[in-house]
């Protein structure tokens, strides 16, 4: 005779399973829905971490991307080609250009790009010499090769694309560029 037999409160049905009246008076029901229950939260936690981590992790690269897409629309790099700048430019100097919201205070020194009156497809780097009500007046620190304002007269502050901020090459000569006009000689 087996131990099972001859405990009276452990009846089975023709599957194997103890009896419903026995299991829940036993408690086996409750021990089983707990452990449900515990397994379905601990699901629920871990797919929310798993949400909010990849939130999260959506939200840096789309932030970046934003950041890059806003810097790659906001800056623009420039090579001089002439010598109408130098000293403060030589030709072949690569350089970062920062773009201006329209009410941005122009002052002058300032070093900025502008369109070309003549070439609406080609950009100027020269320097404010003047603000005034008519326009922006820009000259090139070597006067006697630049065609600037002398030429073409004031242009409109809406010509202006942006502000010159760092040269990034050649690497000996890279840094910000300085508002202070060179010495002519």
């Amino acid at each position: 005779m087996s131990v099972e037999s001859t405990l009276p409160s452990r009846r089975r049905d023709r599957h194997g399973r103890y009896h419903a009246a026995e299991v829940y008076r036993r408690g086996g029901i409750r021990r089983r829905l707990r452990r449900r229950v515990a397994r379905s939260v601990r699901r629920l936690v871990l797919v929310s971490a798993l949400g909010m981590l990849g939130l999260a992790v959506l939200g840096a690269v789309g932030f970046c991307a934003a950041a890059f897409i806003g810097a790659r629309l906001a800056t623009r790099r420039v090579v001089v080609e002439g010598r109408s700048m130098v000293p403060t430019f030589d030709p072949a100097d690569r350089l970062l250009v920062v773009r201006l919201p329209r009410r941005w205070p122009l002052r002058p020194g300032d070093v900025v790009a502008l369109t070309d009156p003549r070439e609406p497809d080609r950009l100027l780097v020269k320097r404010v010499t003047t603000v005034g009500e008519r326009g922006v007046t820009v000259t090139g620190d070597n006067p006697a090769e630049s065609t600037d304002s002398r030429t073409f007269g004031p242009v409109d502050r809406g010509e202006v694309w942006g502000l010159v901020c760092y040269r990034y090459a050649p690497r000996a000569r890279a840094g910000l560029v300085s508002r202070r006009s060179p010495v002519r000689t």
